[in-house]
């Protein structure tokens, strides 16, 4: 049965391209009947991945970062299909291959897949979430880390997951929003100002922040972060302790776990989804999580 691969040559600003040829080599070798598909942005992947799954694709493989991981489960979801789905990581943050278990380095996610194929009974089954008409697997942000996720994709240096950092303090420099939102879960009926809401699907967001540490991607819940109003001094705080995942020990900061959530404000609110910027201009956003709806290649999932 033949594999559907899809490669983002743009994955990691230009610097995964040189890998295309490697990877399906790698791949071919390992005894996968390939179709080859390349693109210079994730923002292709949905229609690609959607036509692949419409034309009968039984597994869809993805090589690029979390943004072409994004588009394509889009685009598997569209088509209302369920294939298998592999991922070989050649992006900059890989925040989905982290809360599944696959190898960073791409020789061994490739290697992964390899021995996998063969045994569908190992694959992971993991949740999807879902925001409006957008599909996401690992997170969605609301407030400052999707202006942030802004900055860091505006910039061109430093490279890899240095940017988010830096994009943190620069985008201090430029205030901090605190928008008032109503907040509605399965348990909770709140309205308060915010600086963030990051639901989380998986466990890391922008590379190295572990803003849901104890998520799991296959336990039919989202976590969702609330940092209620805060101002650079609180911000600053905040911070070194949501790199060290202990945020959640702060005043102001609280966990709410459900399987579906509203967020609703007069103020417009910036939105992203697995690092990529759907708008900066969201009024009502009603989430809700699909449990048990995406087989993973390879996947490791935690107990």
């Amino acid at each position: 049965m033949e594999s559907a691969l899809f490669v983002n040559l743009h994955a990691s600003r230009g610097r995964a391209a040189p890998l295309c040829s490697k990877i399906s080599h790698r791949l071919q070798q390992g005894g996968l009947r390939l179709s080859v598909s390349e693109t210079r942005s994730p923002a292709g992947l949905i229609d690609q991945v959607l036509i692949a799954c419409q034309d009968g694709a039984r597994t869809i493989l993805i090589a690029g970062g979390d943004g072409s991981v994004n588009e394509a489960i889009n685009g598997i979801m569209e088509a209302d299909a369920r294939p298998r789905f592999g991922v070989i990581p050649i992006g900059t943050g890989n925040d989905f291959v982290k809360a599944v278990g696959i190898p960073i380095d791409w020789r061994k996610a490739c290697d992964v897949i390899i021995t996998g194929m063969d045994q569908p009974e190992s694959d992971a089954t993991i949740d999807v979430g879902r925001c409006n008409e957008r599909f996401f697997l690992n997170c969605i942000g609301v407030g400052y880390d999707a202006e942030v996720a802004l900055k860091a994709s505006l910039m061109k240096w430093p490279a890899g997951q240095a940017r988010y950092p830096l994009a943190l303090i620069r985008s201090l420099m430029h205030g901090i929003k605190n928008p008032l939102v109503k907040i509605v879960t399965e348990e909770a009926n709140l309205e308060l100002p915010i600086t963030l809401v990051s639901v989380m699907n998986g466990r890391i967001a922008g590379g190295m922040f572990p803003l849901a540490p104890t998520a799991k991607i296959d336990d039919g819940y989202l976590d969702i972060i609330v940092a209620i109003g805060m101002n650079r001094r609180q911000v600053l705080r905040l911070l070194p302790r949501l790199m060290a995942g202990t945020h959640l020990s702060l005043p102001g900061v609280s966990l709410l776990r459900s399987r579906v959530l509203t967020l609703e404000s007069d103020e417009p609110l910036h939105v992203q989804a697995d690092g990529e910027i759907l708008t900066a201009n969201a009024h009502k956003l009603n989430f809700e999580l699909l449990p048990g709806r995406l087989s993973v290649i390879g996947g490791r999932l935690s107990d």
